[in-house]
Parts: C-alpha cells; structure tokens; sequence
C-alpha cells in the first residue's frame, strides 16, 4: 500500500487516515495497517524503518520525524509525527505496509526511485501538445494495467543449477528504463506534465516516475491461485492507485520482484491523452523497442486524434470523476465465461439478422438478462467502443489520443431473449455508425462529436427512471501479447474503481471473457443467486469496493 502526500495535499489509499496538507509544522497522521512499516520524506533524507511498535525516529538538517503503532481494539495503527524547521525541497511521503494474509506476512518493500527522461530532449516545435475535443472531455482518471510474469526458467547448464534470479532480474530492470527512455522520445507527452489550462500538456521532459519494489514471502503462483491475495496487493503493485494521482503527471511505473524470482510491471496512464487503443499501442512499441529482436523495427509516426478534432470552446463541462462514484457500498464479483460456454451462448444468439454473434455479444446479452431479471422498469445499455474501426476508413492504432463513443440499447421488462438483446445491441450499433461514425471526416467532425457528447450527458437525466448499465469491453486488446524480452505475461490485470452498475469484459488466456460486475450490495444479492448466470458463467472471486 502506498501513500503519498504533497506540499497541497494528500493522495491515499485506506482508512482512518487524517488529513495532511505538508504545510511545515506539526502534523500527526493515522492509518490502520499491520507493522513493519517504511516512511520515507523525499527531499528530507528521512528512512525510518519501524517494527514491532518500536518507535523509529530520525533528524536531519530539514527537521525531525517519528513513526511508530500501536494495537487497540483488535486493530493496527500506524503513526507518525513530523516537524520541519522550514519546507524542503520536496515534500512528499511513501509509506510502505504489509498486507496480513492468515499466517503469511507479506513484505513490500520500496527499493529505489527515480525519474526516467527521453532519451533525447523534444524538438522546440513539438513542446506543446495540445488535446483533442474528446481529450478534453475525458475523465481525469488514470488508466492502471498490471502484467505479471514468472520467474526466469531454470538455467540450462551442465550442473542444472538454480538461475540467478537477482542477476537476471538486474538485467530486466535495466532494459526496462533503457528502453523507456527510447520510447519516451517518440510518445514525447508522457514525460511531460499537465498544464493548468486544460487543453495542452507541457512537453517538457521532466520524465516519468519509475519505482522498484520487492516483496517478500509471495509467490506468483500463490498470488495467480489466490484471487484474495491477489486482489490485497493490487494497489500496492501500481505506483498510486487511479483516484489519487498528482494532477500533473502522465505516466507512472512500478516494478516489483516477488520471492519466487517472479515480476510484475504496473503502470498507469492518464486518460486525459491516451485510451485503452492507445495505452496498449504505447506498451506495444515499448515492448518491440525492450525485445530488439526485430532489427528492421521502426517506430511508426503518432498521429494525434487533435489533428482530426482540435478543441473546442463550445464544450459542455467535463462529468467529474469523484462526482461518479458510487456513495453506496458496491461490491465487485469476477465471473468467468469459458469458450465452450461461450460457445454454447452464440448457439442460442443466432438467429437469421445476426448468424455470427461474437463473444462480445453474447456475455454482454446474458449479463444485460441476468441484471434484469427482477426488474419492473425498462433498461439502457450503454457500451463503449474504440471508433477508429467506426470511421471511414478506418484509423490504425497510431492515431493516438481518446477515441472512443457510447453505443445505446434500451429493452422494455418482457424482453428475455437472448438473440433478442444481440439483435437491439446491433442496432445501436448501426444506429451509432448512422448518427455520427460515418460523420466522422473534414468540417463535420468536430460538430458530429459534440452532439455526441451531448447525447452521452443526456443519458444521466435518465437514470431515474430507467435501470442504466454501462459497459466497457477490452476484450481484442493484446495485453497478453506485451512481451518485453523474456516472455508474455501469464496474467493481466486492472483495478476497478467505484461505479456503480459497471460491468467491464476482458480477455482471458484462453479466449474466454472475464466480467467484472458492480452493484450495489443489495443488488449483488439477488444478481449473484440467478441460477441462468451461474449455468454459463463460474464465480471466481468477489470483494467489497473501497474509496
């Protein structure tokens, strides 16, 4: 679990933590977590290590600290305590805790920090980059992926001895900010910052934050057959996690080592200048450009969705993202959908007007049913999908920034067919390329996308009186697929946030699909006993979803 405090404010994860503005004086913060913590103040030289309700202390030429805890009524507290006899540089906090899982203590530990800069410095004419219409728009949000890879493979010497996994993994790391560094100079942005006119970033190569961190007594394959465990870490595997981001910033990395000699590589993207499309593209070519086993590898040319949609005054405001968050207590449940289920479903979504439904289709239909099945009142589907493929012709995926739109279906209560549900998502479908994908071009674009816009705000004023679900696929985007040199992950992953009646589709390795559902605790009750669900879909995890 990370944490981490500015000079203006704090971003954390957790409870019962007070609030901490870093203004230089006495402050006192409260979190509950187990022992054996790690407080580091950037910019102050402090590194205190507290284990066992030990009081850690420690003064430097900036001031004073002490981190300690204590146990009362059955919990674990952590405090710590600051004075600074004036501001440092730097005013920033990193508090490392361990998870507590049965028996087994899990240890993270943050090795090292730093920041990784282009390779070269950006060009003068290119220090500005400016947002498209639908960049303005988006959500100020980030975009957290997980990739999980297993240990390096046993070593091929005569005497069969162990790998170094140390010395191997040195070497990945490495390679990992080498070829950020290359990457960095041809998607420029990234290493940039957030300016505070909400229409362009500041392209100045300040670079991006790249962390190393270990953690101890885990496995991979505790972590791969343990949803529970897995799910604990999540956030600790990613930098920060996506609601508490520093407004500036683009692009974080986290890498971290397990005991197993096994590795996950978390990162987060703003959505303010990249999509799901263009996050995957970006991991895409920085994996081509870690692997170097391609030596007639180039780089294709970005070509920014802005030059199709520049911005625009004419906007309506942006939805805020805290604004959306559920105020209910949600929970999240994991089902997977095997092909041969999902097979079994197509047969049943055929009919004359839509012989081939895909994957897509059918779990998005079975989902939309079994949500609905108690329901009295009519229903909207909202579905997001990637408009390059919608656009005549097509874009390739090196149009890089936000591109996508919100497809519509509605069904009255009585409607319980499956092929039925295909059939009204299809339409919607049509009905989108119609109204605006097939707009998409020259002058008429930017007017097409902000009727667009509007229709999207006017699916809010609905939500009260009708049942509204939104959907959000990433299934066909080859996380899977991101090899950096010694191997493709064997799992990928992604946190949720908070939103209520969110349902989001991804790939599983073997081609099945994977909805992650939140509902309300109420509704999850009476969702998670519909016996039509369970016939083609397996329960493989469920948790509450924290602030």
């Amino acid at each position: 679990m990370w944490f981490e405090a500015s000079r203006r404010s704090v971003l954390c994860i957790g409870t019962g933590w007070c609030d901490l503005d870093g203004v230089p004086g006495p402050r006192v913060g409260f979190g509950s977590f187990p022992h054996d913590l790690l407080l580091l103040v950037a910019g102050s030289g402090f590194v205190l290590r507290e284990r066992e309700r030990s009081p850690a202390f420690a003064k430097t030429k900036f001031g004073a600290a002490k981190i300690w805890s204590l146990r009362t009524r059955g919990r674990s507290w952590v405090r710590f305590q600051y004075r600074f006899c004036g501001p440092p540089p730097s005013l920033s906090f990193r508090i490392c805790a361990s998870p507590s899982t049965g028996s087994n203590k899990l240890r993270m530990e943050l090795i090292s920090e730093e920041f990784i800069k282009p390779v070269s410095p950006t060009p003068n004419h290119l220090k500005s980059y400016e947002y498209s219409i639908l960049d303005q728009f988006a959500p100020s949000n980030y975009i957290p992926i997980l990739l999980y890879y297993p240990p390096p493979p046993p070593s091929l010497h005569k005497d069969n001895q162990k790998p170094n996994n140390t010395m191997i993994n040195s070497s990945r790391l490495k390679n990992l900010k080498k070829s950020l560094s290359e990457i960095l100079a041809h998607y420029y942005f990234l290493a940039g910052r957030l300016r505070n006119d909400t229409a362009s970033v500041d392209c100045n190569d300040e670079g991006v934050p790249f962390l190393e961190a270990f953690v101890q007594n885990q496995r991979l394959e505790d972590i791969l057959n343990d949803p529970c465990i897995e799910n604990e870490l999540r956030k600790s595997l990613l930098p920060l996690d996506m609601e508490s981001f520093s407004s500036t910033l683009l692009l974080f990395v986290q890498v971290t080592f397990l005991e197993c000699g096994g590795m996950v590589v978390g990162i987060s993207a703003t959505h303010k200048v990249l999509d799901t499309s263009s996050f995957i593209t970006f991991l895409t070519d920085w994996a081509s450009l870690a692997r170097q086993d391609d030596p007639n590898f180039v780089l294709s040319p970005l070509n920014p969705i802005a030059k199709l949609l520049p911005p625009s005054n004419a906007l309506p405001p942006s939805p805020s993202t805290k604004a959306a968050l559920s105020r209910e207590a949600c929970v999240t449940n994991i089902y997977v959908f095997n092909p041969s289920r999902i097979a079994l479903l197509k047969t049943k979504a055929t009919s004359d007007n839509i012989p081939k439904p895909s994957r897509v289709d059918v779990v998005t239909s079975i989902m939309w049913k079994c949500l609905t099945a108690h329901s009295k009142r009519r229903s909207t589907l909202a579905h997001m999908i990637n408009m390059r493929k919608r656009v005549d012709p097509p874009m390739h995926a090196h149009y890089i920034g936000n591109f996508v739109g919100l497809v519509e279906a509605s069904k009255d209560e009585t409607e319980k067919d499956i092929a039925n549900m295909v059939a009204l998502i299809r339409k919607g479908l049509v009905k989108f390329d119609n109204d605006h994908g097939k707009r998409l071009k020259g002058d008429e674009a930017v007017g097409t996308i902000l009727e667009h816009i509007r229709d999207k705000l006017s699916l809010n004023s609905r939500k009260d009186y009708v049942d509204f679900y939104h959907f959000s696929s990433w299934c066909g985007y080859s996380f899977y697929d991101v090899d950096f040199g010694w191997g493709k992950p064997i799992m990928f992953n992604t946190i949720e946030g908070k939103f209520k009646n969110m349902i989001m589709l991804i790939d599983t390795k073997d081609r099945g699909v994977e909805a992650r559902v939140t509902l309300s605790e109420q509704d999850m009750k009476m969702f998670e006993k519909n016996t039509e669900l369970l016939t083609y879909a397996t329960l493989k995890a469920s948790f509450p979803i924290k602030e």
